[in-house]
């Protein structure tokens, strides 16, 4: 193997290497104010059934978040969807 291939791979590995440290790093988490700023966003007002429903979603209730949003809070199902997915991420 000639220098230059030798210094490809070896700079090679470590962007590899280096990178890997930046995936492994934890992502952000959300929560319900991620939740509850998207229904304010979408034009919704807040009330006592949506702040219930984006704690749901914060405590992995993703389902209990989604029927008490479409259901109870009258929030149309794409956006109670992405809701959820927002304070459940």
């Amino acid at each position: 193997m000639n220098l230059t291939r030798k210094v490809a791979a070896t700079l090679g590995s470590l962007t590899l290497a280096v990178s890997g440290v930046f995936l492994a790093a934890p992502a952000a988490q959300a929560n319900a104010h991620d939740c509850l700023d998207y229904l304010q966003s979408q034009g919704y007002s807040l009330n006592h059934v949506r702040i219930g429903a984006c704690h749901y979603a914060e405590e992995g209730e993703w389902s209990q978040c989604y029927f008490q949003l479409e259901w109870n809070g009258d929030v149309y199902f794409l956006h109670a969807e992405r809701a959820c997915d927002l304070g459940a991420a």
